[in-house]
């Protein structure tokens, strides 16, 4: 078998042959780079076995090519179909040695912004290098195998395959790089994806948390327990219970994409509560607010108060024989909104046993607004209220409007 025909039939078709298994090039790129499952060991003899298959299949698709073309293309060099196998073998092996090789220079030196013409160059040094190995390597293998060979021999046919093969060579080089690349940007597409999905899952989980946090059970079926006897007795005042509680469940499922309200409205609604329960607890219940004018632009989470003054009623009017006074204050200073829930017996608080404070309704609280305003926001439970407790929450003050804003140009 002449030397000169063995290297001028591998030449041609190299660079598409190197990108045709680009599928396969990529779960190998993966397994040996960027895989996070299982020990280093196997990962690399699974990338080693991928290369392996990838560069035989490869070698298979260039010798049928050429045995098929050869007739027509070169018809004193036509060679039969297992010595082209051979030798394509010989040029697809030494290519998956120095696959590794590419690929790490290729992610390791990649172009981009502030690094395009430095990468370029020390991409194309690698690639340089990757071409001349694989010339070498092949000579020197095809050298070893005919006794034949002379030095002087070696040297004229390195000089002419470099002539006609070294670019060749080297566009497979880049094929590799190419491969390389579009291997991590899927990745990277993938993994975009998934953390995308996670959040969103996330997201929906939060958003069934919060309509937990708006729709309390106790609280409706205590709206219900008022109503059933109200039917007889009272039917207006039962009308007016069905009516307003259909407006606080209108609110704690309507809202902006914000979530945020102003607490002018916050407090509309927590009237509308008060409302109810006043009709439920009768005369033992006595409401005050007490609200600045600069507070009641604030920008507030939706239903923030109604989950507090739950917390108030169950502590108070609900737990005591006594009447209870509930007062809601709200005040802006420093740049802070500051809203209080007092609770304490309205009658003489000697007559009024003490209870331990229930603070799940609170907690629940604290949770969403850790979602809110992480770092940014205070919730505590004050007993200094003699026989009484007070809940109070900081939220830095933000206009109504402003807060809007701000979250449109987030979105």
């Amino acid at each position: 078998m002449a030397l000169a025909a063995r290297h001028s039939s591998e030449t041609g078709p190299a660079v598409r042959a190197a990108a045709a298994p680009a599928a396969a090039l990529l779960r190998a790129g993966r397994g040996e780079e960027t895989s996070a499952a299982g020990p280093p060991g196997p990962r690399r003899r699974s990338a080693a076995t991928t290369i392996f298959f990838v560069w035989t299949g490869v070698a298979f698709f260039l010798a049928t090519q050429r045995w098929l073309r050869g007739p027509s293309l070169q018809p004193g060099l036509a060679l039969p179909w297992g010595e082209l196998l051979a030798a394509s073998l010989v040029t697809a092996y030494i290519w998956a040695l120095l696959t590794p090789f590419a690929m790490s220079a290729a992610r390791r030196w990649r172009p981009g912004p502030g690094a395009a013409w430095r990468n370029g160059l020390r991409l194309a040094g690698a690639g340089a290098i990757a071409a001349l190995a694989h010339l070498v390597a092949t000579n020197l293998f095809w050298i070893a195998i005919d006794p034949e060979g002379e030095a002087p021999r070696f040297f004229a046919t390195f000089v002419a395959t470099l002539a006609f093969g070294g670019a060749a060579r080297f566009a497979t080089f880049v094929a590799i790089a190419g491969v390389t690349w579009g291997l991590d940007d899927f990745r990277r597409y993938r993994e975009k994806e998934i953390q995308a999905s996670e959040l969103e899952r996330e997201l929906v989980g939060t958003q069934l948390e919060a309509l937990k946090l708006r729709l309390h059970p106790p609280f409706l079926f205590n709206t219900l327990a008022t109503i059933l006897p109200l039917i007889r007795t009272e039917p207006g005042a039962a009308a007016r219970t069905v009516v307003q509680l259909g407006d606080i469940l209108r609110r704690s499922l309507h809202s902006d994409a914000s979530g945020l309200v102003a607490l002018k409205s916050e407090l509309e609604a927590l009237r509308v509560y008060l409302q109810i329960e006043q009709t439920r607890l009768r005369d033992r219940l006595e409401v005050v607010f007490s609200i600045e004018p600069d507070a009641l632009d604030a920008a507030v989470p939706n239903l923030l108060l109604l989950p507090l003054c739950e917390s108030a009623i169950a502590n108070g009017a609900s737990s005591r024989p006594g009447g209870a006074r509930v007062e809601v204050l709200a005040r802006v200073g420093n740049d802070e909104l500051l809203v209080e829930i007092r609770e304490e017996p309205a009658g003489d608080p000697a007559e009024a046993a003490p209870a331990p404070i229930d603070d799940a309704f609170v907690r629940r609280t604290s949770l969403r607004l850790q979602l809110l305003y992480p770092g940014n926001h205070a919730i505590t439970i004050c007993d200094r209220l003699e026989k009484g407790h007070a809940v109070q929450v900081r939220l830095p003050y933000t206009p109504l409007s402003e807060a809007r804003l701000a979250v449109e140009g987030a979105a």
